[in-house]
């Protein structure tokens, strides 16, 4: 039975709380909500693998492993739903991870947000946002514990490697196939041997490199993400590896893995991007409008605290969502951000964020010599587009077709009760939803096979048809071409395609390059402020 992120949410939530509860009478009375509110995508997370993933430590014991420090973290910041590391198993090979995908076992779940003790492999692969995987080295290692009195046999070692890598091919392969949108993070190796002579080590590292590189090439041909480990291992192997006999890490060394190899990486991943939460328009000169989504929470947001420049400005109940800036000096530079706080006083980790200069020319720091600054900044000024948290404005960077739709809704003030048809928009939040739905009652949007592919890049063809349409609401009569275009790759394009290009041209909004308007190529974010500032333009005459 597969239950709603939501749900499945709260469930961990209550779960992570009764672990904290002492086992005394009346215990529910001291439960204590660690989780903090979050604007980011709740994830599920499923660990693959052996030993390493499974949290065996150096007295071969089962305690926290690397993936039980990263789901706490997660959690931590409310950013996960689910987490089990049940399919991870001491003395797993890459054979048996991948007789396990093809036979879909089902194990006991160790972890938190299931409603049921056991699960399926596939059916937790095909729901995780996050997918880690650790294993190779039982392949490996006792060919590598047998060199270490006979020598290495680079023959056998060779042939086993290469079994391996091809295993690994059909477990990511086959991981993909099951959940293609899943972001997979693979393992590299560290030197499990730091102890042995000097001879040896030279040898180990070699191949511990050889491997390494194969593993890297192997997990991105896929699409999966390497995670190098060794350089993080070998800065404290004393602590990390405390045990010559055993190669597993202590839990300091599980901890640092996590910590320092796995999050990093994993938290760069667009699923923790909030840029788009958080608008701020302008108004004169001294005087701002600040509006951001609603956070979520496992029990419930009871305030936002508004800051401006690192100072708590002003604090808003939980049903407020916008606030307004005014009287701030002129030609001045201000960052605004919102932390949203729970009835525990947990505050969010992760918050949106923005930067404005009033009374002069948004400024950002990727645009000073671009031949799009006018543009951009006339976009930024007006509101019509909106820079990143780290103050850039990513010239180059494509617009997808929310992203598109979301800017001209707002220009044009479309809304609507009614809700759209597709069946790919219910992981955006409900106002990005409502966007979509204004633009596709206004006929802005149309969508194809009832899936409006949010997140796929606009292309120019669909950026003129959306302007076009636009237009002609605003205008409520069909534009006429007047002339002919002089563009030669449009013409298998359909006839309200080519009368949208037409119209751009027309009216000056495009030029078009050596005879060319590219249709199916992306619309970078300099060239829709270019268009959208000159549209906007067109509107207001």
């Amino acid at each position: 039975m597969q239950f709603s992120k939501k749900f499945r949410f709260l469930a961990a939530s209550v779960l992570a709380l009764q672990l904290t509860v002492p086992s005394i009478v009346g215990a529910e009375e001291y439960i204590v909500d660690k989780i903090a509110p979050s604007w980011v995508q709740q994830i599920d997370y499923v660990a693959l693998g052996d030993s390493l993933a499974h949290g065996m430590n150096e007295v071969g014991a089962i305690g926290l492993g690397y993936t039980d420090f990263i789901a706490q973290s997660l959690q931590k910041e409310g950013l996960i739903t689910s987490y089990n590391k049940g399919f991870a198993y001491s003395g797993y090979t890459t054979k048996n991870v991948l007789s396990d995908l093809q036979a879909d076992v089902e194990k006991a779940v160790t972890g938190f947000g299931y409603m049921n003790e056991q699960a399926s492999l596939r059916a937790s692969i095909k729901d995780a946002e996050v997918v880690t995987l650790t294993v190779g080295a039982n392949d490996l290692l006792p060919l590598l514990e047998e060199a270490t009195t006979t020598g290495i046999n680079m023959e056998t070692i060779l042939k086993a490697s290469t079994e391996t890598m091809t295993n690994y091919v059909a477990i990511l392969t086959e991981i993909k196939k099951i959940n293609p949108q899943a972001e997979i993070y693979v393992m590299g190796y560290y030197n499990s041997f730091p102890y042995y002579e000097e001879a040896l080590q030279s040898q180990f590292k070699m191949f511990l490199g050889v491997m390494n590189n194969s593993i890297k090439t192997t997990a991105e041909k896929v699409g999966a993400i390497f995670v190098p480990t060794a350089d993080v291992v070998a800065k404290n192997v004393e602590g990390y590896l405390p045990n010559p006999e055993n190669i597993h890490l202590s839990e300091a060394g599980y901890q640092a893995v996590a910590n320092e190899a796995f999050l990093p990486i994993i938290k760069k991943s667009k699923l923790w991007d909030i840029s788009s939460t958080m608008n701020v328009t302008q108004e004169g000169m001294t005087t701002a409008h600040v509006k951001w989504t609603a956070a979520t929470d496992n029990v419930g947001i009871t305030q936002y605290n508004v800051y401006v420049n690192n100072e708590l400005l002003e604090t808003v109940a939980a049903e407020e969502t916008a606030i307004t800036l005014k009287d701030l000096a002129e030609n001045t530079a201000y960052t605004v951000t919102v932390k949203a706080v729970d009835a525990a006083g947990n505050e969010s980790v992760q918050n949106p964020s923005a930067t404005f200069t009033t009374g002069g020319t948004p400024t950002f720091t990727d645009t000073e010599n671009h031949w799009a600054l006018p543009y951009i900044q006339k976009a930024a000024a007006t509101g019509i587009m909106k820079g990143y948290a780290d103050g850039s404005f990513k010239p180059e960077q494509a617009v997808t077709r929310v992203q598109a739709t979301a800017i001209l809704v707002r220009s044009l003030g479309l809304t609507t009760s009614e809700t759209a048809p597709f069946t790919d928009i219910s992981n955006y939040d409900a106002e990005t939803q409502a966007e979509i739905a204004a633009a596709y009652a206004s006929g802005l949007v149309k969508g194809t096979d009832g899936k409006f592919n949010p997140s796929q890049p606009v292309t120019r063809a669909q950026l003129a048809l959306m302007i076009n349409r636009a237009y002609e609401l605003k205008t409520q009569q069909e534009y006429v071409v007047k002339g002919e275009v002089p563009f030669t790759d449009i013409a298998t394009y359909n006839e309200e395609t080519k009368r949208a290009i037409a119209m751009l041209y027309e009216f000056g909004i495009v030029t078009g390059s050596e005879g060319k308007f590219v249709p199916a190529d992306s619309t970078k974010r300099s060239h829709a402020a270019k268009i959208l500032v000159n549209f906007s333009e067109l509107l207001q005459k």
